[in-house]
């Protein structure tokens, strides 16, 4: 690892200049309220970019351990489902946006996080090697924290003209509390929210587009120290101008019709930052940055597609800038992608700070290393005061065998080794009623035969 990259961890000088700046300096300027809303936390929690750097670096290493194991499965075909809820808050009929445009908005994003987009076709050469699958999607949320059945579409009438407090683009959160005329956050904890509001301020020279809260509940830890697990800010979520919300938005400036507002945002509450790493002026640009080592230096931010642009020149392994990040400005035309440690990182947090959002649903590719095993699992669904009985049937009496009882979040609940040929019983009631996967491997870990278990008690 060179100098430069190391420097990726070397924020805290950085965002200290922020700290040393007095609140009321801090006026947004942006489309992008990030930096805005890092000032904030600090002003809250005043060793916040440490405790970030200190994950930041804990997932990298975590990634390179990975990185390095070999894969026994054969395609990574797990990921991630947010329930999510719109709050649409609205002061006038436009800005009470139709369905159809949020519901465009969401497969966007579920496009953008998948690599499925078409826009992929933008990924010049040098990166294609790098676009990733995020394993992260989205569904509207179908039950509201009362139980009750919700589209995951909640219209809030308001008397609230804009959240924009002036021609700057600052801006106010009352659009996340109800008494302020805006709606409260559902659990954030369980619901990814999204506020849809008014964020243009009368004869605006800047305009906050969108912003997001950042995983705040990470403690200062080390390895031997617990991870606070949910994020129960009740600040949680993005906001999005009604706008820039959904694929060719009719109300939408140049430049933000393709829906990719809600991608940028969406990744920083997820826990990336700018891949140039907001730095306080272009002097100090590319000895900053997003702590995040497969996106180039940048000195700054990006509106364009230059494909020659190199703001910053690494002493080995150079790249140009990359424009096509959706951690960038450059939008419309531009964004096409989510790096491979980009895409790690937004799973790092869901696994430590944001663990109450998903359902991790799995699918195991089954490799038939042995000729036709004939694995038998009985009872399923187990009942109560039944176990799993287990027998692999194969010409070889010798041979051993790994059952892996994972639960429905992907974690492992409990393992046992078994011999060919002889039932197996495997305990299932010290745990709770659900769903599970039963997982039997060789002893070299390659899997032969997987099913899903119902625990119904």
């Amino acid at each position: 690892m060179n100098a430069n990259r190391i420097i990726k961890y070397s924020l805290i000088v950085f965002f200290s200049l922020y700290a040393s700046n007095t609140f009321a300096q801090n006026v947004p300027i942006e489309p992008c309220g990030y930096k805005y809303e890092i000032e904030k936390i600090i002003q809250q929690k005043p060793n916040f970019i440490s405790q970030q750097n200190a994950w930041y670096a804990q997932a990298y290493q975590m990634y390179s351990e990975l990185k390095s194991a070999k894969r026994r499965i054969i395609a990574d075909t797990e990921f991630y489902e947010i329930p999510v809820v719109f709050h649409v808050i609205y002061n006038t009929a436009a800005q009470n946006i139709s369905t159809a445009l949020i519901l465009s908005q969401l497969n966007e994003l579920n496009l953008d996080f998948r690599k499925l987009n078409a826009d992929t076709s933008r990924i010049r050469s040098v990166f294609k090697p790098l676009a990733s699958d995020v394993h992260i999607q989205f569904k509207l949320a179908t039950q509201d924290p009362n139980g009750n059945p919700t589209t995951g579409i909640n219209r809030v009438s308001t008397s609230t003209t804009t959240f924009a407090t002036n021609i700057y683009g600052s801006y106010s959160d009352d659009m996340k509390n109800t008494a302020a005329g805006g709606q409260t956050a559902w659990n954030p904890a369980r619901y990814m929210n999204v506020w849809i509001c008014n964020m243009e301020y009368p004869n605006y020279v800047g305009i906050t587009y969108g912003f997001a809260t950042p995983p705040t509940g990470s403690p200062n830890w080390s390895q031997f120290q617990s991870v606070t697990k949910d994020s129960t800010d009740p600040k949680s979520g993005v906001v999005l101008h009604y706008k820039v919300v959904g694929k060719n938005n009719p109300l939408a400036p140049a430049n933000y019709k393709e829906g990719n507002t809600a991608t940028h945002e969406f990744g920083h509450y997820f826990g990336l930052r700018h891949i140039w790493g907001d730095a306080a002026n272009l002097s100090l640009g590319c000895s900053v940055d997003d702590g995040i080592f497969d996106t180039p230096n940048a000195k700054d931010k990006n509106y364009s597609c230059n494909p020659n642009l190199n703001s910053c020149t690494d002493p080995t392994n150079d790249k140009p800038d990359m424009t096509e990040n959706y951690m960038d400005y450059a939008l419309d035309g531009c964004a096409a992608m989510f790096t491979r440690e980009q895409a790690f990182m937004m799973r790092y947090v869901l696994n430590n700070f944001r663990t109450g959002l998903p359902l991790r649903n799995i699918v195991f590719d089954t490799i038939m290393e042995y000729p036709n095993p004939i694995v038998t699992i009985s009872p399923n669904p187990v009942k109560s005061g039944n176990d799993l009985n287990i027998t692999i049937n194969i010409n070889d009496d010798n041979a051993i065998f790994i059952s892996s009882l994972i639960d429905n979040n992907g974690k492992l609940v409990v393992k046992r080794s078994i011999k060919a040929n002889e039932k197996t019983i495997l305990l299932t009631s010290p745990y709770a009623a659900g769903v599970y996967y039963l997982i039997v491997s060789d002893i070299n870990g390659r899997i032969i035969n997987k099913q899903k278990i119902i625990l119904s008690y």
